[in-house]
């Protein structure tokens, strides 16, 4: 009996252990934070522009007819990919740059429409530029309207200052803040990334700040009054996503958390 009783504790300790070195950059998000002390003039969101949002896990990458309509009709918010055609002035649906499957945002929506959903939506607006936001603010604008959207739909793009006039519209908005992992920077690189991003939030009005699941300590850290938005892995059988999703849906830091389906 003892033997088995050693036995079960090894495999659960080398289960543990695989999951901990699978899991690695989640694991290091739950250790104490150790960020260099660094003086910057922390705003406040420029705005109050404002999302309704029940419950902080959403839906990530609803980029298909069948993702759309698989899932729960209950679901507290969902995000979609877009790139917006000045063209044909509608907002197309798709992960990778020039791979249209031929879905756009309304496609979306009736299923959306039909299935009698309230969840907020995400718009991860990946092509945002000079020459189309202002088309783009006034198409997303008329489709808030058509489809009773106020208050429900988010713009995230990496350019804050063309953010602006979705936010005068009273769009919620956030920052795609640049990619880069805090925890493999030395101290110097990681206060030059702080002081880009204070030059750019303070010249923008941006609701909320976002990036990879990595970046949430560090962007808390250092702009401790904007909401942090984050995306992550979902590995249902990994004790060490079970105990991170747990420490996230407990965090006051993070406002929303985007997980695959």
């Amino acid at each position: 009996m003892q033997n088995k009783y050693k036995l079960m504790a090894f495999i659960i300790g080398l289960y543990v252990l695989a999951d901990v070195v699978q899991h690695k950059g989640l694991t290091r998000i739950m250790l104490p934070e150790n960020f260099p002390e660094h003086k910057i003039d922390s705003s406040f969101p420029g705005n109050k522009n404002i999302l309704v949002n029940t419950n902080k896990a959403w839906v990530k990458g609803i980029d298909t007819k069948e993702l759309m309509n698989s899932i729960e009709s209950k679901s507290s918010g969902i995000e979609f990919d877009v790139y917006f055609g000045v063209q044909k002035k509608i907002f197309d649906v798709h992960h990778d740059p020039d791979n249209s499957i031929g879905l756009n945002l309304e496609d979306q929506l009736q299923i959306y429409t039909q299935r009698g959903m309230q969840a907020s939506i995400w718009l991860d607006l990946k092509n945002l530029d000079e020459s189309n936001y202002l088309y783009a603010v006034k198409v997303l604008s008329a489709i808030r309207t058509k489809y009773n959207l106020k208050n429900r739909l988010l713009v995230e793009s990496n350019r804050a200052d063309l953010l602006a006039v979705f936010i005068d519209s009273g769009f919620f908005t956030s920052y795609y803040t640049p990619v880069f992992n805090p925890y493999l920077v030395s101290d110097q690189e990681m206060k030059n990334q702080v002081d880009s991003l204070t030059k750019v939030i303070a010249k923008s009005k941006v609701n909320a700040l976002s990036g990879y699941y990595f970046q949430y300590p560090f962007l808390h850290h250092y702009f401790p009054n904007y909401p942090i938005l984050i995306w992550s892995a979902n590995d249902r059988f990994s004790l060490v996503n079970w105990l991170f999703k747990k420490k996230v849906a407990a965090s006051s830091e993070v406002f929303i958390a985007l997980y695959p389906q």
